[in-house]
């Protein structure tokens, strides 16, 4: 968000996540030892990995040593700070489930689907969530149409690796956390 006035840009606790997300995709590009751009950064990493720096670096729970107020200093108040990690994992199922529909919806479409055939790309999205969510989708729903990370972003067939670096990236995180992740000798 802009300041307003004299007030400044304040971050969210999803802008502060997201800074980190970025940051694991920055660090991913700057670790590059390629001179040849087409193959420098994230564009010669298997699709099975691409996200894990990203999502590794989520992980890491500075919040509290960065929160502070924008006037007094004041660090996060515990409580508050609770609540943010409580708020985190709330309804993780319903996201997860979401993630797994456009992870299948991306396959189906890029691997079985036949463009002007019988099916309408919104049947296989329809026969997807019928699976992957409670509440049915709406008939007048067309979010296909927006989802650029299949159709313009890249990704593709590959967006099932958002899900499957979840995974990879708790299982590196866990290595840390075995060692202690405040432990400066590691």
């Amino acid at each position: 968000m802009p300041p307003v006035g004299d007030k400044p840009s304040l971050m969210t606790f999803l802008d502060v996540e997201t800074v980190f997300h970025e940051f694991g995709n920055a660090l991913q590009h700057m670790q590059t030892k390629q001179d040849e751009g087409l193959v420098a950064g994230i564009r010669g990493i298997e699709w099975d990995a691409v996200e894990l720096p990203s999502q590794f670096m989520e992980s890491w729970d500075t919040l509290m040593s960065i929160a502070k107020h924008y006037e007094t200093w004041e660090t996060l108040p515990e409580e508050i700070y609770q609540k943010l990690l409580a708020a985190r994992t709330f309804r993780v199922g319903t996201l997860s489930l979401r993630q797994l529909k456009f992870a299948t919806v991306a396959l189906e479409l890029h691997s079985k689907y036949v463009p002007g055939g019988s099916k309408l790309i919104y049947d296989v999205e329809r026969r997807v969530s019928e699976k992957t969510q409670v509440l049915p989708l709406l008939e007048e729903d067309r979010f296909l149409c927006g989802f650029s990370h299949i159709f313009a972003g890249g990704y593709a067939v590959g967006y099932y690796s958002y899900k499957w670096e979840e995974v990879l990236s708790a299982d590196a995180f866990s290595a840390f956390e075995d060692v202690g992740l405040n432990d400066d000798k590691v």
